[in-house]
């Protein structure tokens, strides 16, 4: 009896450690195909491919800025130097930009990592857009993309992580909560620090670029 009774446990402990393992297992698989949908939509909104539309290369110093913010007054990024943060790049009237908003609302209350919103739009649109999206983070007012042309990005949401010293860590559209965490833990992305920090900033381009907008049907469902 003792024996047949010590047979079972054995075999419930192996089933659980087998039931265990598979959870493991299905989990990085749903995490890998994740981010190979992450990458895939990456490819489709920036395609055709054309200079200045993936975004800056990791590595790369962050252009500093002063854009006008709807809380009054003015910005700057060096105003957050110091400071791991996460700059992101929306549209008043892009859906998944308003989906974000109560993921970034819960980053930056974490204090980990502080948000700044850079939004494309007049000065009272943005105020208004604040208003209705419950925002509790900075957001910035920039007009005919003029930033995002130094950023070389015109896919909305799209965010860069950008580190201590004002480098791009990572980046990506971030139009779901899992799209976000990529970007936040630099995902399938290996930044480069070896360049200077010192190098040139972007100029802007006087060439007219017709923005792209992330609406897509395929976004990932909050986890």
């Amino acid at each position: 009896m003792a024996a047949m009774n010590i047979a079972l446990l054995t075999a419930v402990i192996v089933l659980s450690a087998l039931v265990l393992f598979l959870g493991f297992l299905v989990l990085g698989t749903l995490r890998a195909l994740g981010l190979l949908t992450w990458r895939v939509e990456q490819l489709e909104t920036v395609t055709p491919s054309r200079i200045g539309r993936d975004g800056l290369k990791l590595g790369k110093k962050a252009p500093d800025f002063t854009l006008p913010s709807a809380a009054n007054g003015e910005a700057s990024l060096h105003d957050f130097r110091g400071r791991k943060l996460l700059l992101v790049f929306t549209q008043s009237g892009c859906g998944p930009c308003r989906t974000i908003i109560p993921e970034l609302n819960r980053v930056n209350d974490k204090g980990e990592h502080q948000v700044l919103v850079v939004n494309n739009g007049d000065l009272e649109q943005t105020r208004k857009w604040v208003t209705e999206v419950e925002a509790r983070f900075p957001v910035l007012a920039q007009e005919k993309f003029n930033l995002s042309k130094r950023y070389e990005v015109f896919a909305t949401p799209f965010a860069f992580l950008i580190d201590e010293q004002g480098l791009v860590a990572s980046k990506g559209i971030v139009g779901s909560r899992q799209y976000l965490h990529f970007v936040l833990t630099g995902a399938g992305q290996k930044p480069k620090h070896d360049r200077e920090e010192t190098e040139p900033e972007a100029t802007e381009k006087s060439e007219t670029v017709e923005p792209l907008f992330s609406h897509s049907s395929k976004e990932v469902s909050h986890v």
